[in-house]
């Protein structure tokens, strides 16, 4: 699951060369460096020289050619940045060592600050990522600088489209605001950017084989044509097919897969690009949310069987387990171009079109005389398998149907010390949503593939309970100006910018209270920065900034029905506005033999939102909740040391304070929520990791730790805190020389994941206000309600075979 030469990370002071080519596949495989050898810090204001060519004897008298040595520290886990904000980032040397089937959110579980619920071994489903106390809605996700996130219900897409880890060079995060150009309008927090490897410059391939617990097994091929005659244009193109059964479930995950991407380059900082990503995959067993979310009670008293769904099939009941499924289809085309226009001024643009269409199925089951149709009755309906309740069990199923078509521009001059930038977004995205009710045979399955035909009244209508059109269109511009001093040791940035969005939905479910709405949202988002070299190898910066989100999910503007009732199970709230947040940040780097960042961090919110999910009236609902006020304070902490006899340990941890600033509206009566402790929201998160590679043997730890956390918005129930670790052992055989070919380094990997096979309550699911009854400001009586959880284990491992040719 590893490309035997992506293990070695690039030079830090050269992010962008992210891969060294070499004559056979354009990675590179340096043999290992002297044990004693421990290279000296890369200066901030120049990059380090190229090494000059040279050839290597290796064990067995098998030569590599040249490629850049491992200098990454903590195992790839922290290379130098010098953006004046808190950024973390791991390069290829850290991901080519994870399970090749895990996903982009599962690469940051060691990262301060971050939380990331991983319900299941392998990381595939979970989107459980909080960072500083802000969920997945709240972080932004680009893949090659383009959002690609649900543009409605803001929900990464972690699986389908996203590529393929033996294709990402580094995962970064910042975990404060995005920066000013950034096309992520959502990310009111952190940030998250996926960047995918270049073409080899040289003709080239991959292959990889990795098979592993719970049935998982996984198929991948890479090609690279290098540069196609002298035309300065280089491809890759890679395809992939994965599957596994879920560890808490009888359910399964299928993956098909396929990425793509060319480059054109000519002149002095020319260049033009096309990425293709194309993803396919389908689930039985979980919902949107994974398995069954059971209560503390629930789970304390039936352990992992209360994450199952109904095993066995029984007419009129809902919760049979092949009725929950996922299927998701995602199309992106990124078409990027840089010309440098001389003079100092560089211009880019980046057109991009995403087509997203996911279903999102569950089980209920409806009455064949009392059901309805929005507000109308609409039985009797004539079912064919009505069980001895009077109800039929059905699929509800959920296809959404989203396209965005988006353009990004960003003009830059340059002029003596001082760099001015101006850029627009554009963006338009259209929705269609209609969920129907598909019926079941006497088997349990749907009568209809994904409920194409579904459940008629007697005047031919298809049921439905949301039947949505949601239109939005996006227009932002930026202005940035960025001046440096002291031989570029001083660096001060100013930038203002400005989001305008025009949102219109409509609900064409019969009856329905509101048939159209929308909004109309202008926010300004200034921000300011500083950093100053104080050595070649320290810096210290600080940050003011701004940032937005408007409300996500179409049930803030309508109303959603059910066939069991006339009124709404979820009504659309009267005052969703845009969450708006202000942050400041004051850190500190050093750069080595040891690195170490750290950081201290303010943020107060407004118009605060938090997600639940819950079965109501028997249809699965999210829905945000508003809390108001948030304030969110805390300190961070990253350590790395450079490769030392081959070892190269890791170490980060946050402290987060997060506390809700309103009291909370329940009915008629207030709870006193001011001054609680945020939801889902760990005081203290910590990670270690110890990597060793010396060119032959390689392998990592990583352990991870996630603090106590309260799971009501009254803090009157919480979970535990919870550790757990992951290992991975491998190695590189010298070349294999077939016929005329010569197959580089294969290498053998294995995985182990949750080694303690750990059972532990994830992060909540479904939120409430307070799990045992009391009094409210106002003196009435409010109920108690237990929280959901999703619950996270199960033990892992996987093997993989790689070869480069």
């Amino acid at each position: 699951m590893i490309a035997c030469t992506g293990i070695w990370a690039p030079a830090p002071d050269s992010r962008a060369a992210t891969q060294a080519a070499t004559p056979a596949t354009g990675h590179a495989r340096p043999a290992a460096p002297p044990a004693h050898t421990v290279s000296g810090p890369a200066p901030r204001t120049a990059p380090r020289a190229a090494p000059a060519a040279e050839t290597i004897s290796v064990t067995g008298g098998i030569t590599t050619p040249t490629g850049v040595r491992n200098t990454t520290p903590g195992g790839g886990m922290m290379p130098v940045q010098t953006a004046p904000k808190s950024r973390s980032e791991v390069t290829r040397d850290f991901i080519a060592k994870k399970p090749s089937n895990t996903t982009v959110q599962a690469m940051l579980a060691s990262m301060p600050g971050v939380s990331y619920a991983r319900s299941d071994p392998y990381g595939q489903i979970s989107r459980g990522i909080m960072v500083r106390g802000l969920n997945y809605t709240q972080v932004g996700y680009l893949v090659e600088g383009v959002p690609l996130t649900d543009g409605v219900y803001l929900s990464p897409d972690a699986i389908g489209g996203s590529p393929d880890m033996e294709n990402v060079s580094s995962v970064a995060l910042t975990q404060g605001s995005p920066d000013i150009s950034s096309p992520a309008y959502y990310s009111v927090g952190a940030e998250i950017r996926t960047t995918l490897r270049d073409p080899a410059r040289t003709a080239g391939g991959l292959l990889e084989s990795s098979y592993g617990t719970w049935n998982m097994k996984k198929e991948f091929a890479r090609i690279d044509t290098g540069e196609i005659g002298h035309t300065g244009v280089r491809a890759f193109m890679s395809y992939s097919w994965s599957y596994n059964q879920f560890w808490q479930t009888p359910g399964s995950l299928m993956r098909h897969h396929v990425d793509a991407k060319a480059i054109k380059e000519w002149g002095h900082g020319n260049s033009a690009g096309l990425t293709f990503l194309w993803g396919h995959y389908t689930s039985a067993g979980i919902n949107a949310n994974g398995s069954a979310t059971p209560t503390k009670a629930a789970f304390e008293k039936l352990g992992t069987s209360s994450l199952y769904y109904n095993t066995n099939y029984a007419p009129g009941v809902g919760s049979y387990w092949q009725l929950a499924r996922l299927r998701n289809d995602v199309l992106s085309i990124i078409a990027p171009v840089h010309l440098n226009l001389g003079g100092g001024f560089k211009l880019s643009a980046t057109p991009y079109f995403i087509n997203w269409d996911k279903w999102t199925n569950y089980g209920e089951a409806i009455s064949q005389k009392n059901s309805y149709y929005g507000t109308h009755l609409v039985g009797p309906l004539s079912l064919p398998d009505v069980g001895p309740n009077g109800k039929q069990t059905v699929e509800v199923v959920d296809p959404q149907h989203q396209h965005t078509l988006s353009l990004m521009t960003d003009l830059a001059w340059t002029r003596g010390h001082n760099t001015l930038r101006v850029g627009y977004w554009y963006s338009y995205l259209d929705m269609t949503e209609r969920a129907n009710y598909a019926a079941t045979s006497k088997q349990g399955l749907p009568a209809n593939a994904w409920g194409r035909f579904g459940v008629t009244t007697a005047d031919g209508q298809v049921m439905s309970g949301w039947d949505i059109v949601f239109r939005q269109q996006t227009n932002a511009i930026f202005i940035e100006d960025t001046f440096t001093a002291f031989n570029d040791r001083l660096k001060l940035n100013a930038g203002f910018k400005e989001v305008m969005m025009q949102r219109w939905v409509s609900n064409l479910i019969p009856g329905a209270a509101t048939y159209k709405n929308g909004a109309n949202y202008a926010e300004p988002l200034p921000q300011v920065s500083a950093s100053f070299d104080i050595t070649p190898n320290d810096q210290i910066y600080v940050n003011g900034t701004t940032s937005f989100k408007a409300p996500d999910r179409s049930e803030a503007y309508i109303d959603i029905y059910d066939a069991a009732s006339p009124i709404p199970i979820q009504g659309h709230p009267q005052d969703m506005k845009p969450e708006y947040a202000i942050g400041e940040e004051l850190g500190y780097r050093h750069s080595g033999l040891v690195h170490v960042s750290a950081a201290l961090f303010n943020y107060n919110m407004v118009n605060h939102d938090v997600l639940s999910t819950a079965f109501v009236g028997g249809s699965l609902v999210t829905a945000p909740i508003i809390l108001g006020g948030q304030t969110i304070r805390g300190a961070q902490l990253e350590v790395g040391l450079r490769p030392w006899h081959h070892f190269s340990p890791y170490v980060s941890g946050s402290y987060v304070h997060a506390t809700t600033d309103n009291d909370f509206k329940v009915g008629n009566d207030v709870l006193p929520t001011a001054g609680k402790i945020a939801v889902n929201t760990p005081a203290f998160t910590g990670a270690i990791g110890l990597a060793y590679d010396d060119g032959t043997y390689f392998g990592n730890f990583n352990l991870n730790y996630i603090g106590r956390r309260y799971s009501t918005f009254m803090n009157d129930e919480s979970i535990p805190g919870y550790l757990t670790s992951d290992v991975t052992l491998g190695y590189r055989l010298p070349n294999v020389h077939v016929a005329h070919a010569t197959l580089y380094r294969p290498q053998i990997q294995l995985n182990l994941m949750n080694i303690g096979n750990n059972l532990y309550y994830a992060q909540t699911a479904g939120l409430t206000s307070n799990a045992h009854t009391m009094t409210g400001l106002r003196g009435t009586t409010i109920a108690g309600k237990s929280p959901t959880y999703q619950i996270g284990g199960g033990f892992a491992i996987a093997g993989a075979v790689t070869v480069g040719f």
